[in-house]
């Protein structure tokens, strides 16, 4: 029972948190008198954050900042994993495991979307369209 309430109260807690780090960063950089560094003072935020959301895609459970319903990246490496299932790394430092038992073709280098499915899964498939495979985010 106390862990449930703690585990609410710091899902409550935590978005505040955030959110008061960003408020306090868009507020230094609305005192800032010099109309360019204001400016990259923004962009410098608005990357960060854009960087930050890519970062924890698949990781819902640590996400700091709203995540993009999918993102798109190159294939560095596929191993194959136990049971014949495989292991996508790709250029931006994740990997991914396949989920279910499909077979696919693909090879590093291959461009791939990575989307939202129902219920906190996952698909990726080549973004040229084909067959998609069900992932789960390991790193």
């Amino acid at each position: 029972m106390n862990r449930i309430f703690l585990i609410s109260l710091l899902a409550i807690l935590a978005p505040s948190v955030y959110a008061d780090s960003l408020g306090k960063q868009l507020k230094e950089c609305s005192e800032i008198t010099s109309n360019s560094n204001r400016l990259a003072c923004y962009d410098k935020l608005s990357n960060s954050l854009e960087e930050q959301a890519e970062q924890d895609f698949g990781q819902e459970y640590k996400q700091t900042v709203e995540a993009p319903e999918s993102i798109e990246a190159k294939i560095a490496e596929i191993q194959e994993g136990a049971h014949n299932k495989k292991i996508v790394t790709l250029e931006n430092g994740q990997i991914w495991k396949q989920n279910d038992t499909g077979r696919i073709f693909w090879k590093a280098g291959d461009l791939v979307v990575v989307e939202r499915a129902m219920f906190g899964s996952f698909f990726m498939q080549p973004i040229d369209g084909g067959k998609k495979m069900r992932v789960k985010r390991l790193k």
